[in-house]
């Protein structure tokens, strides 16, 4: 499995000296990890209850995250159902794993919003799969901190521009990959396997 310090560009904390830094991060490099890539931002879920990004659904937890918007009309339509299809087929052994969508624009989807998107893919009564929004400043920080960007502005304000892909992770072990949603729901169910065994 791929080690997430690998994965995501690592940004600097202008509020941390340096030294101190690099101290905190070898001593505990698992909260270092949260503190940089996994903020723990509020969010509301589509049954409108609040929640802390990390500490309510990430820690300790085998997770399958993404961002959508539900009036994309490009990939997020046949990034749900791969994901669907992926989440059917790893049975048994997806049991324990969390799916979370993330909405790329909160001011629009909000939880009544984002239920009848699932129930347009039939995946309203899934409890292991939890559609998410926020403030748009919350969205933001989960988005690079994950590391779904480019890099170049521009191109990161155009919703069309979004990624095509899952974060998939073990939070205990800080093992973390990700997989193209643009492939086959059979092909991504093999890849979770692969980055969750």
């Amino acid at each position: 499995m791929t080690d997430l310090f690998s994965l995501f560009r690592p940004r600097p904390d202008p509020g941390a000296a340096a030294p101190a830094e690099r101290r905190w991060s070898a001593q505990d490099p698992r909260a270092a990890l949260q503190r940089r890539n996994l903020p723990n931002v509020p969010l509301l879920t589509h049954a409108g209850r609040p929640v802390r990004f990390y500490d309510d659904l990430v820690r300790d937890r085998k997770v399958v995250i993404n961002f959508l918007y539900t009036a994309c009309s490009n990939i997020c339509t046949p990034t749900t159902r791969h994901l669907l299809e992926a989440r059917t087929m790893l049975g048994e052994f997806g049991r324990d794993i969390r799916f979370y969508s993330i909405s790329l624009t909160p001011l629009d989807d909000d939880p009544p919003a984002l239920r009848a998107y699932m129930r347009s893919f039939g995946i309203d009564r899934d409890p292991g799969w939890t559609f998410l929004t926020g403030k748009p400043e919350h969205i933001e920080q989960l988005r690079t901190g994950l590391g779904f960007f480019s890099g170049n502005p521009a191109e990161d304000a155009d919703l069309g521009n979004h990624a095509g892909m899952v974060r998939i992770g073990h939070e205990a072990q800080m093992r973390w990959g990700h997989a193209s949603t643009l492939t086959s729901g059979r092909a991504m169910a093999r890849m979770i396997r692969f980055e969750l065994v």
